[in-house]
């Protein structure tokens, strides 16, 4: 029944929750776990330091986010090792998070998301909605939202 199950993890107490659940899942169904985290393009012409600095010689913040979501990553996945799961891969994406994600599930052709009902997203989740509530709308899978 849910033989490919993707894990957002952002880093949060929440979405260590979700893993959780989602390598109870992969368990007891003997599936495999594809961890995601997602970052936002990130322009330094957006960034009022463009102002002041010229771009050169400045890292690439893209760069430096898709290091950080990497490491998210690579943190959950020595998470669900350590449970004595070994049947999981990580992946990094850009773009906004709950259409990657969603995306991401489909080409994976996943039976199941599993992922936080709160991450460290910003306000405008407090105002637009939250990420898990998009990805359950957007999903053509079950979407499990773990609290």
């Amino acid at each position: 029944m849910f033989k490919t199950i993707v894990a957002a993890v952002d880093g949060s107490n929440h979405s260590f929750r979700a893993l959780d659940v989602a390598v109870d899942l992969a368990r007891k169904y003997e599936g495999r776990l594809l961890l995601i985290s997602v970052f936002r393009h990130h322009s330094v012409m957006e960034n009022t330091h463009s102002l002041i600095r010229t771009r050169e010689g400045m890292p690439d913040p893209d760069a430096a986010m898709r290091e950080f979501s990497q490491e998210i990553v690579d943190s959950a996945a020595d998470y669900v090792k350590k449970q004595g799961f070994d049947a999981v891969d990580g992946h990094v994406r850009r773009g906004p998070p709950a259409r990657t994600i969603a995306e991401f599930a489909k080409e994976a052709r996943a039976d199941a998301i599993v992922m936080g009902s709160r991450g460290l997203g910003d306000v405008t989740g407090l105002l637009l909605g939250s990420v898990s509530h998009k990805v359950g709308s957007l999903s053509s899978c079950t979407t499990i939202t773990v609290k």
